[in-house]
Order: C-alpha cells, then structure tokens, then sequence
C-alpha cells in the first residue's frame, strides 16, 4: 500500500512539522495518524479524500483539536485549521466560515457590522464542530445547529456538494447536530444577529457559601426570561499567580450570567443572586459582545483533561445536594470544575427545520465534571469526574455531542433517541457506504 500523496502533501510521524499538525487542545489523548494532511484550500480535501478512497484509507478531521475522542491511529488525518476565512454579508446578516475557523475570527469580522454569532462560551473553540454538535448555548436564539443556512462537505465519495434545506435536504439534516461521520465540512454559512453588547460577566462567591448559592440558583433559574442565560461552577482554582490573590488555590462558586436586555433589567434580574452571599469579586455589568469570554472566563492554554458530562430532565433540592456531596466544600477531590448549565428557553422551544439531528432539546440542566490529567492526581481524575455523573444519575437524561470527552468512549450514539440514530445511520450508509470517516466534524 502506498503513502504518498502528489497533492496536497501528506506528513507521516517522521516528518518535520507531524506534531504540530496533529497537535490537539486538550492533550489528555496525543493523536497518532499514520498520514496527517493539511489542507489549504477545498480542493486539497477533495483530494485527500479521493486518494484515501483509492487506498482503502480511514479518514479523520481535525479543526482545533477540542474534542479528541481517540488516538486516530491507523487513519489519514486532515486538518482543516487552514481553511479559517470568515465573510460576513451584513445586508444578509450571514457569515461564511472555513472548515478550520474559531468564533473569535467570526466574532471581529461581525462586530464592525453590529453583528454577533450564537457561539458558545469560549471562542476559542472552532464554528464548524460547535454547530455540527448542535451548539446548545443561547437561551434567546436557540441551538448553534438552527443559525446553519447552508453546508459545504465533501463526501466519500470525493465530491464536494453544497446542501441546505432544498440541496440534498438529508444529508443537511444529519450534519445538523449528527456530528461525526458524514464528510469534511470546507465551510459554512451561518446566521448572525443585531448583538452589541450584554449585560453579563461572573461572581466569585467563597465555596462554602455553595450550598446557599446552588439551592437558590436552582430557584432562581427557573424565573428567567428567555433574554437570560446563566450557569455556575464549583471551582477549585489552581494557586495560578496570574489570578487575583484572593482566587488562587481558592475553592469559590462561580456564577455566569448574560442577559441580552438593558444594564437596568439584568441587574434587577440578578439581585436574588446577589443577595444570597458576599462575592470575593463581582465582574458582571455592561460589556461589548465581543467580550464574551469574561463570562466563563475558560482555559485558552492546551492542557490534559478527563472531563465527563450529562443533560438533566430537572434539578431538584435532592440534585443539588447530591452534586455538593460529591463536589461541594469540604470534599477531597481532584476536580477542577463541576459546573451546572441552564438550558431550556428558545432552545427547547424553538421551531426546529422539518429534520434534524440536535440532541438534548428537551433537557432542562448541562452537568460537566473536569479533572486534570496532570501526576500525582491523572489517577483519580476519570474516577473523581465519573462520580460526579453518577451522584445525579437519577436525574439524566442523555448528554450533548459537543461535551463528549475522552470519557464518551463508544456511547457517542446513546445521545439520540432510536428514531433519530436510525436515520443518521442511514444518511452515512447512503454518503459513505465503505464507512471512510470514523470521526468527521469533531471540534
């Protein structure tokens, strides 16, 4: 079996440069494909993918490396990370983005037009598998996977197609929250919105003050507008001097909000919380939209993880103990972050196309446990991760693919109900019948 390639270039894991084109985010897992290409145009996909079906090839894709569920050995990788050009069309309010583009090149592209993308809580994270994962992040808007227009993929079959609604309405509906397996995706067009600015930011409140915090939170939630989203952590931060003093090595609660309506009605929506307990620092107020990651204020660094996830039908006073038996004050525990999401509001009632494939609609609650992998603690981090999932298994209902770590092992599938798992199989079987792509669209 041969392994060159005429064009684009392939490197194996002898050749200059492998490592860096192969490098993920989260370095837990360090991927291993026998060929990695690099792809700077749609054409050198189309020919990376043509060559890989002529060789019997497995075919892989990595865009920013967030979402690494295997060492991929065995496959020919392309890294689409090159493909990162953004358009914005402000009559339209669309942008068209690259296979490899991050939310931060759509969000300064956007920004000069009074524009803003439905991205999630980091922007460092790519469009492309945030949407093909459904993207479930904004209360006002709906799901990542509902702003698509119109896809650009090339399948199995070495072609490149254009689908939407009325192109290929199927093969559409299954990228649209079905995730892996159905091609590369080269580019995407996506919708925008008249978004400025925010109310929003975080609180640190001192971790003993969690359970008041979190039962009050769980309250308090359920009184939302749909303009509001918010989420909390149990953090336990590192002793970082990059931090202000009174955070490192702190064990805090971190409360996140955005609301999209003026500074006057977020605070006055905000009040109980604040009510509950002093903060160590309150950082939430008027802020540009394209500031939005001091909301979550996530790691920008690569780092190794294990981290574990599940969507929620409820969170009652029992959860809620339950999740501070496991993780609250007082616990010895290698955890980093156990944090609630509250989801619901456009996401769930939103009118959703005639088809598509977004798990985790219907969830009321995200719950996400992260660990390091870092020694002496990489040991006990799966488990310390695992029982946090497990304190609220009563209460889970499936999980989102956008969360699925190195923890998702072969359970990808168990996210969606049969019908829509039938049908996404069905898509792949019909677009990639010698089964080419084992983990297409991960982030």
């Amino acid at each position: 079996m041969t392994t060159s390639l005429t064009a684009p270039a392939a490197l194996t894991p002898l050749d200059t440069g492998y490592a860096a084109a192969v490098a993920p985010f989260v370095t837990t897992t360090t991927p291993r494909p026998d060929l990695v290409v690099e792809a700077r145009s749609p054409a050198d996909v189309v020919a990376a993918v043509r060559w890989a079906g002529g060789e019997g090839r497995a075919v892989t894709v990595q865009a920013t490396g967030h979402q690494l569920l295997s060492d991929l050995a065995g496959s020919v990788l392309i890294s689409t990370r090159h493909l990162d050009q953004v358009r914005i069309d402000p009559e339209a309010r669309t942008a068209t983005v690259g296979g490899g583009a991050r939310w931060q090149q759509v969000i300064a592209a956007a920004t000069p037009h009074g524009l803003a993308p439905i991205c999630g809580s980091s922007s460092h994270v790519g469009v492309v598998g945030f949407c093909l994962g459904g993207g479930q992040l904004s209360r006002a808007f709906g799901t990542g996977a509902d702003q698509v227009r119109r896809v650009r993929v090339v399948t199995a079959d070495g072609v490149e197609r254009d689908v939407d609604d009325t192109r290929e309405p199927e093969l559409f509906a299954a990228l649209l929250g079905g995730k892996t397996g159905f091609g590369v995706v080269t580019e995407i067009e996506i919708a925008l919105h008249p978004v400025t600015r925010l109310y929003g930011g975080g609180a640190f409140f001192p971790g003993e003050a969690s359970p008041q915090l979190l039962h009050a939170w769980r309250a308090w939630v359920t009184t939302l507008p749909d303009e509001s989203s918010s989420s909390v952590a149990l953090l336990r931060l590192p002793p970082d001097p990059s931090l202000p003093p009174p955070l490192q090595g702190a064990f805090v609660t971190h409360l996140r909000f955005a609301h999209l309506g003026t500074a006057e009605e977020g605070a006055a929506i905000l009040a109980p919380m604040r009510a509950v307990a002093t903060p160590i620092a309150d950082m939430i107020d008027e802020m540009p939209f394209a500031a939005i990651d001091a909301i979550h204020a996530d790691p920008t660094d690569p780092m190794p993880i294990w981290d574990d996830s599940t969507t929620l039908g409820a969170l009652t006073v029992d959860a809620v103990d339950a999740l501070l038996a496991v993780a609250g004050p007082g616990v010895e525990t290698p955890l980093i972050m156990a944090e609630l999401r509250h989801l619901g509001g456009a996401i769930a009632h939103r009118p959703p196309r005639e088809h598509d494939a977004v798990a985790g609609r219907d969830a009321a609650f995200h719950l996400y446990a992260l660990a390091p992998m870092f020694p002496p603690v990489a040991a006990m981090a799966p488990a310390a991760a695992r029982s946090v999932i497990d304190a609220l298994r009563p209460w889970a209902t499936g999980g989102l693919p956008n969360f699925q770590g190195p923890a998702a092992g072969g359970r990808l599938g168990a996210l969606w109900d049969g019908a829509t798992l039938a049908f996404l199989t069905g898509v792949r079987e019909s677009y990639d019948p010698d089964g080419m792509f084992r983990a297409v669209g991960l982030r």
